[in-house]
């Protein structure tokens, strides 16, 4: 039996190679003559899947109902702690800083200031203020004279906070010296005039105590009023006291809000004039506003008693009358607003305005000093018998502002001032009345974070009755800054100022007409904050080509150089 297991066996091993040669003998090629389609012979169709339509409809019946009770949720109160208000961190306040410099000319410029600390009942403080210049300057190639000036300014001020009220009260004391230093160049003496002849000096204390309301619902009532008391001093001969009460009320009656100035002003000048001067003043109106429109009618009413020095000198009372219309219209919000006017104004020209003006209102004998002149003490009013005035404001975008306005005046006794015939150092007034066409624009606007530009000009046509040019007066003037602040570390400022040329007139009439050259100058400053409290300063002040003649025959001073620090306290 196994050895016929291991024949066949043997057998199997002999015939399988013989097979697979044979395998490989196959044609394996296939050719294909038309595309293959497979296809199913003999196949029956099987129809769609049969569908059954029922036509027995049932309706599904829902039977329900509501066993409606309160939901009573468990809960427990628990007690909220306050919330905490935190105020926003204030400044720190500096009570005060010290700001001192030096320039060319011998300049010197100190000012300090003190404040108290922050308070919710009150807040005081004081000013102490010095500039001066010891230098000379030159008249023409020949005659070099001493063209100094001093500044002194003392102020001290307090406030006392009510719950609806506030009460200020300040005392300022001005010391104003200048010297008479002008004068025609070919009249002057050739030799050196002694400096102490030319002085002149002022001394201007003034107080003032006014208490005022500081409710913001417009219907209660709003009341501002004020004490005041002035002196001029020049000498125990001429000098000046003013005194004077203000007061400004307003209420909103129903449709209009009222308001009513009163005004009463004293002059005394004891050795000039044996009569006070007496001003009254009524400014009733009424008025309206909206937040696209706003509107005030009124009158000013002004009644002055006083000396008048004209062809006769004669103590007389006068009234004065003018409107006090205004229409302001908000065309685009923001964007563009209008305005129109019909108003006038009475100034009356008292000494202690007229000398932060022309401080040259001075007599001068060939052989005498400088002398304080009776001509300060007799302006006459000047009166603004109408003005038609009007304009626009607006934003011509977020970064940039712009005004433009014009006015239209008829008026009588302005003020011009002309030289004395003696050596031409002093000025006398010289009125006339006339027509002025103002106009002035001015814009603002921030080009970048670091760089603001601003410009400002005026245009002005005088139509005179007896002068034929307006004298010391511009046709224009014009200004235009850039100012650069880089985070508050570096401050630069550049100034670009021009004035029109102008006339004065000179001798007796028929006066001589002197012509005061057109003045364009560049200022610049600089300052660098070292830290918070320390920073440091320059100035360069009248760089032209030209000299600049604020009066007939008193230039100004050249190239101007000062540098200085500042120190927060």
């Amino acid at each position: 039996m196994n050895r016929r297991l291991i024949y066949y066996i043997f057998l199997m091993f002999l015939i399988l190679p013989l097979t697979v040669n044979a395998q490989e003998d196959i044609r394996r090629e296939v050719t294909m003559y038309n595309p293959f389609k497979p296809s199913l012979n003999k196949a029956s169709k099987i129809n769609f899947l049969p569908e059954i339509s029922d036509t027995s409809i049932t309706i599904p019946e829902f039977r329900y109902t509501i066993n409606a009770r309160p939901f009573m949720p468990e809960y427990e109160i628990v007690t909220l702690s306050a919330a905490r208000l935190q105020p926003d961190p204030q400044a720190k306040l500096y009570k005060g800083f010290i700001n001192l410099g030096f320039g060319n000319y011998f300049s010197p410029l100190a000012e300090l200031s003190i404040t108290s600390d922050r308070s919710r009942n009150s807040r005081s403080g004081m000013y102490l203020g010095h500039e001066s210049s010891f230098g000379k300057l030159s008249l023409d190639d020949e005659i070099k004279v001493y063209g100094g000036y001093m500044d002194n300014m003392v102020k001290l001020y307090t406030t006392r906070f009510f719950r609806r009220a506030s009460l200020d009260a300040n005392i300022d004391f001005n010391h104003i010296r200048r010297y008479a230093y002008g004068g025609d160049p070919e009249l002057l003496p050739t030799t050196e005039t002694d400096k102490d002849s030319l002085k002149i000096e002022y001394l201007n204390p003034r107080a003032q105590i006014n208490i005022y309301t500081t409710r913001l619902d417009s219907s209660k009532l709003y009341y501002d009023i004020a004490l005041y008391y002035n002196l001029l001093y020049q000498n125990s001969e001429y000098f000046q006291h003013l005194a004077g009460l203000s007061m400004d009320l307003g209420y909103d009656v129903k449709l209009f809000y009222a308001n009513l100035g009163l005004g009463y002003e004293m002059i005394t000048i004891p050795n000039l004039e044996d009569k006070s001067r007496h001003k009254i003043s009524l400014l009733p109106s009424i008025g309206k506003k909206s937040t696209n429109w706003e509107f005030k009618v009124g009158v000013k009413v002004i009644a002055d008693a006083r000396y008048y020095y004209e062809e006769f000198i004669d103590y007389r009372t006068r009234l004065f009358f003018y409107p006090d219309m205004k229409l302001q219209i908000s065309v685009i919000p923001s964007i563009l607003n209008m305005y129109v006017g019909l108003d006038g104004e009475y100034r009356n020209n008292n000494a202690s305005e007229i000398i932060y003006t022309n401080p040259f209102v001075v007599e001068h004998s060939l052989a005498g000093p400088v002398k304080p002149s009776l001509d300060l003490y007799a302006f006459l009013p000047t009166d603004t018998k109408m003005r038609v005035k009007g304009g626009i404001t607006g934003y011509a975008s977020v970064n940039t502002s712009y005004r433009l306005s014009i006015a239209y005046s008829m008026f009588e006794n302005m003020v011009f001032y002309k030289n004395d015939t003696i050596l031409g150092r002093g000025f006398v007034p010289v009125f006339d009345e006339g027509e002025l066409l103002d106009i002035k624009a001015a814009f603002t606007t921030r080009i970048s974070k670091e760089v603001t530009l601003s410009a400002q000009g005026g245009y002005y046509n005088y139509s005179l009755e007896y002068l034929d040019k307006p004298w010391h007066k511009p046709s224009w003037e014009g200004r235009l800054s850039v100012n650069y602040n880089l985070r508050n570390k570096i401050i630069a400022n550049a100034d670009i100022h021009g004035i029109s040329k102008r006339y004065a007139g000179l001798g007796p009439d028929p006066y001589v007409l002197e012509e005061l050259p057109m003045n364009v100058s560049l200022s610049l400053g600089l300052e660098y904050r070292y830290t918070k409290i320390l920073s440091f300063w320059t100035r360069i002040n009248n760089i032209a080509l030209d000299r600049y003649y604020e009066w007939n025959f008193y230039p100004s001073q050249r190239f101007l150089f000062m540098a200085g620090f500042t120190y927060s306290l």
